[in-house]
Order: C-alpha cells, then structure tokens, then sequence
C-alpha cells in the first residue's frame, strides 16, 4: 500500500468517528503542527521524530491535494487550486529539509497548518 493510500484509509477512518468531518480535520491537523513544533525543537538530539512528523503532516496534504482534486469536490475551484498550490509548497519544502538542507526552519509549514486551522475555526488571518 502507498503512503498516500495509507493517509487516505487513516484519514478515513478519522472521519467516520464523528458527525463533523471539520473538526476531525481540524484535530487531526493541530495534533500534526504540534508535532513539527515539539519535534522541530529537539531536532539536534531526536532527528528521527522530526522527520515522522514532517512525514505524518506531508501524508495530511497529499490526501488534501487527492481530494481536491477530484471530481467530486464540491469547494469552489479557486479554493481548490490555493489548497492544492499549499501542498505542492509543503511537498517541496519537505523534501528540502528531509533531502537537501537539514537545518532549514519547518516554520513556513506551521505557519501553513495554522492558516489553515484558522480558517477551519472561522477565525480572520492575523494583522
């Protein structure tokens, strides 16, 4: 099985836990930038959790980018394309940390993830 198929199946079974698929995702999603900020932190003593965590948040937005860009996604299409533009962002700026450039900062994909958990609350983008 894939890793994005992996992500799907565990996404998946997230949002058939609940009634509120925003919520899930919007947990599933505080859960994985809590886990880059953490694991950024001890990057030096515990590089192995970072790169899970920056895996586990890429594995998020690879099921994002598969479902908006399927044909039965309702979100306007201007939204479709800026979610699918932020994970082709988060995708290549994963690989340069995990291949390229081990001390780049993870701090554009919290700030990504918080955007976006921001907007899964309702809540205006910051001054």
């Amino acid at each position: 099985m894939t890793v994005s198929a992996l992500a799907r199946n565990a996404y998946d079974q997230s949002t058939r836990s609940t009634a509120n698929p925003r919520a899930v995702e919007r947990q599933l999603l505080a859960r994985l930038t809590s886990a880059i900020i953490v694991t950024e932190k001890k990057r030096d003593e515990d590089l192995s959790s970072f790169i899970q965590a920056l895996s586990k948040n890429l594995e998020f937005w690879t099921v994002v980018a598969t479902d908006v860009v399927g044909e039965g996604n309702k979100l306007p299409s201007e939204l479709r394309a800026q979610l699918f533009y932020l994970f082709e962002f988060t995708r290549k700026h994963t690989n340069k940390i995990l291949n390229q450039d081990h001390q780049l900062s993870a701090e554009p994909l919290i700030e990504i993830n918080q955007n976006i958990l921001r907007g899964l609350q309702g809540q205006p983008e910051p001054a």
